[in-house]
């Protein structure tokens, strides 16, 4: 629970005496004000969550401080009697005060101050500063505003500035841990002290690392400063441990809070030196008198020194691999972008070679989102069975789907549909050292910043089309619109990312809804058939009654043709005949007749009478068969 004191911590003149530990304890506990200050206000534009650690480091000196102190403190004894002359007082004021109080005896008048005088107050004191100690390291767990980081990033000098603080207070405490070091062995209050202190000096150190690297890398350094501050909390609540368990130990004259795992911040002895002591006292081999081995002692610092240069001279020479390309920054500003090959600048780190992709293409999944888009892709063997993943069956679910809620209509009214897509983008950062230089500063992140600008356009392209016209369109056509369009969102936030290609791997209904949707486009395509077959037929006797009516058109049109024709021909006849009539007089009419009579009777079967015959002359008719043309003297 703690160690005992020696004589000589009394001493005006020790550092770990009374008089010597009051200027540690007032300076512990200012320190302790401004630091836990400065960690809970976030005026300043600088991350100054390491102040909450670097005082909780401080409020444990203080701990030890004021244990130290208060025991020192001379603890003086309560009169004899004065516990039941207090008691009786109180019972005998309640029945007889004004009695009581001319009886009392004039030395009880005010007893409080011995009282006070009596009590052990360090066993209090210890506990609640430890207590303290442990709530201001919580502090530090806080995460940092997002204003404050925006202008400690807009302003690193004020980080610096903080750095240069906290490294001229580790110095300050080195100093102070090495005048109680040197008394360490002598007095347990100086050890203690030296403990303590060189946790406040790895503290303010870790302090320093911190604001270095929120300079260089423009983010702060969370895991450092945590890790500070969980040594601290640790090392506050095991003091809180030791002073309640003072409370039933046994009264000693004076009390020094320690603590085990400030403890493990020692310096331990140097393995050579315990090597060659073991050697000395076992076998009596003395390596101070070997020439080689002073020789190598004196040679070994410059030796590592020399390595130590070379090695951070070495930052200075960069090798950049084929799909590697560099911005070379000198002295924080870009001058440069290094192509593959062997490139020598500044060491580190006045110059620093910031790598970047060289034409290295990434594939990223848009459409599954943000905790879809991480999930990797296992590989397939090339001869071996098509793994599960690869089917791309709309009643099959896959891993990197998204379900996205689209406009819909059903026949005047409007409603929403549900749809499936497997997208992927293949990028690269692009070519040119403006592409690089912007990849790099504007880009924290290039895969995030593709995925986020990809599925907000595919959102958008994708709630501007019905399902109908989505399994309707190409879906070649369909990325290249994705592509423009993605495209000029990242040239308009200046990524430095050239889109490639995007790869449409599946587009379709829901997989619950997938056998309901193949039966409606099976029945479209049956009644698609069915009007189409309606179509052909109809199509066919159109074709059929169009084709007899024109046959039947030029027919009555031949007809008519021949009728005017044949009409024609015998007014023609007829003109002709009445010029010849009237050329030739009377006896072409008869020759006419003639002609005409002839023509009809060729192939008739006549019988002739002879109009001659007078009345009464009987006529006789000849019933032979003989040819008409012999009768009538015709051939």
């Amino acid at each position: 629970m703690g160690q005992q004191a020696a004589d000589h911590d009394d001493i005006p003149g020790s550092p770990s005496g009374r008089v010597g530990l009051a200027p540690v304890a007032c300076a512990a506990a200012l320190l302790v004000a401004a630091l836990a200050t400065l960690s809970v206000v976030g005026v300043l534009p600088v991350d100054l969550r390491w102040c909450a650690p670097l005082a909780s480091a401080w409020c444990n000196v203080l701990v030890v401080a004021i244990g130290v102190m208060l025991a020192d403190r001379a603890r003086s004894r309560p009169p004899a009697g004065l516990r039941v002359d207090l008691l009786s007082a109180a019972l005998r004021g309640a029945f007889r005060r004004r009695q009581e109080q001319e009886q009392e005896p004039a030395h009880h008048d005010n007893p409080w101050p011995a009282i006070v005088t009596a009590i052990d107050w360090r066993p209090w004191a210890v506990t609640a500063c430890a207590v303290l100690a442990a709530a201001i390291a919580t502090i530090a767990s806080r995460p940092l505003p997002p204003a404050t980081l925006i202008r400690a990033m807009a302003a690193p000098e004020a980080t610096l500035a903080a750095g240069a603080s906290c490294l001229v207070l580790a110095f300050l405490t080195l100093v102070a841990e090495r005048h109680h070091a040197s008394a360490a062995a002598r007095s347990p209050a100086s050890a203690s002290l030296t403990r303590m202190l060189r946790v406040a000096l790895v503290t303010a150190l870790a302090g320093a690392a911190a604001a270095a690297w929120f300079a260089v890398q423009r983010r702060p350094a969370d895991w450092l400063v945590r890790a500070v501050a969980l040594l601290n909390a640790a090392v506050a609540a095991e003091l809180a441990v030791r002073g309640v368990l003072s409370w039933f130990a046994v009264p000693r004259d004076a009390f020094v809070p320690v603590s085990a795992i400030a403890g493990l911040l020692r310096r331990r002895p140097s393995p050579l030196a315990s090597l060659g002591a073991e050697l000395r006292h076992r076998y009596g081999i003395d390596l101070r008198q070997s020439w080689g081995w002073r020789s190598f002692v004196r040679l070994l610092p410059v030796a590592l020194g020399t390595t130590v240069v070379c090695a951070w001279l070495l930052t200075a020479v960069v090798v950049l691999n084929p799909e590697q390309r560099a911005v070379y920054e000198r002295f924080g500003a870009p001058v440069a972008v290094w192509q593959p090959g062997l490139h020598v600048g500044l060491p580190w780190p006045f110059g620093r070679a910031r790598v970047v992709d060289n034409g290295t293409v990434h594939q990223v999944a848009i459409a599954g989102g943000a905790n879809d888009g991480s999930i990797p892709i296992p590989a397939a063997s090339a001869d071996g069975p098509t793994p599960e993943r690869f089917n791309r069956l709309w009643d099959t679910p896959h891993p990197w789907e998204t379900t996205q809620v689209i406009a819909g209509a059903n026949g005047d009214r409007q409603n929403f549909q549900i749809v499936n897509a497997d997208v992927r983008i293949d990028y690269r950062l692009g070519s040119t050292d403006a592409d690089a230089r912007a990849a790099l500063y504007r880009t924290i992140d290039p895969e995030s910043t593709v995925r986020a600008s990809a599925n907000r356009e595919l959102v958008h392209y994708l709630a501007s089309h019905t399902l109908e016209s989505l399994l309707e369109t190409n879906q070649a056509a369909m990325a290249d619109s994705l592509k423009r369009a993605i495209q000029q969102q990242l040239d308009r936030l200046q990524s430095g990312v050239d889109v490639i290609a995007v790869v449409i791997e599946s587009l379709h209904p829901p997989t619950g809804a997938a056998a309901a949707f193949h039966d409606l486009q099976a029945a479209q395509i049956r009644a698609q058939g069915s009007i189409a077959q309606a179509r052909g037929f109809a199509a066919g006797l159109l074709g059929n009654a169009q084709q007899q009516a024109l046959v039947r058109i030029a027919q009555a049109e031949a007809q008519a043709g021949d009728t005017l024709s044949s009409a024609r021909v015998q007014q023609i006849d007829f003109d002709a005949d009445l010029v010849a009539y009237r050329l030739g007089g009377p006896a072409f009419p008869f020759e006419y007749y003639l002609n005409k009579l002839q023509h009809g009777l060729r192939n008739a079967r006549m019988t002739i009478i002879d109009d001659r015959l007078a009345d009464g002359t009987r006529a006789t008719v000849d019933l032979r068969n003989t040819p008409a043309g012999d009768l009538a003297g015709i051939h």
